[in-house]
């Protein structure tokens, strides 16, 4: 059986035609892919960005329990009223922390969300801490707080690949 032209041209349509499925296929594919990848980063970075300015505010704030500590010139019975009293906001922003990493820790890498959980226990810690008036105690926490803070910055910008991406994008606005 001989093909004629017409045979040839229907036969070479249908497969430029059956190679464009594939390739559309492929495509959508991909490009299905690449959305679902640029939505998780923007979760994560949102994730992220929360959780950091989370605990920078607390430790910043914080520095009041160091405050209160040095200043504090009484016995220890008025030290434990006066921290009860004064203790409350600051572990609700150790709490504020904790909810935050619980409701994003879904989306966070194994080796992040170890160095964020330290850093939840450090924030609680800290304020409880504070309750034994101990200045080089809390001076102690409070730059171990500031270490781990740091460590887990520079894990969420290993994370997030911030240094690729912030030069890609300073090649590009050149």
């Amino acid at each position: 059986m001989k093909m004629n032209t017409a045979d040839t041209i229907a036969f070479f349509a249908l497969l430029i035609a059956i190679l464009a499925l594939f390739f559309s296929f492929f495509v959508y594919l991909k490009d299905r892919r690449r959305s679902n990848q640029d939505q998780l980063f923007q979760e994560k970075l949102s994730s992220y960005k929360e959780l950091l300015n989370l605990a920078k505010t607390a430790y910043s704030k914080f520095f009041d329990i160091v405050d209160y500590i040095q200043s504090f010139r009484s016995d220890e019975d008025q030290w434990e009223k006066k921290y009860i009293k004064v203790s409350g906001p600051y572990y609700g922003l150790a709490y504020e922390f904790n909810y935050a990493l619980s409701k994003n820790s879904f989306i966070i890498p194994e080796e992040v969300l170890v160095e964020l959980t330290k850093l939840d226990d450090a924030l609680i810690h800290f304020v409880t801490a504070g309750h034994h008036q101990n200045s080089e105690i809390s001076i102690t926490s409070y730059d171990k707080l500031e270490k781990q803070i740091e460590k887990v910055e520079s894990l969420i910008k290993k994370d997030l690949n911030i240094e690729n991406l912030s030069f890609g994008l300073n090649k590009r606005l050149k």
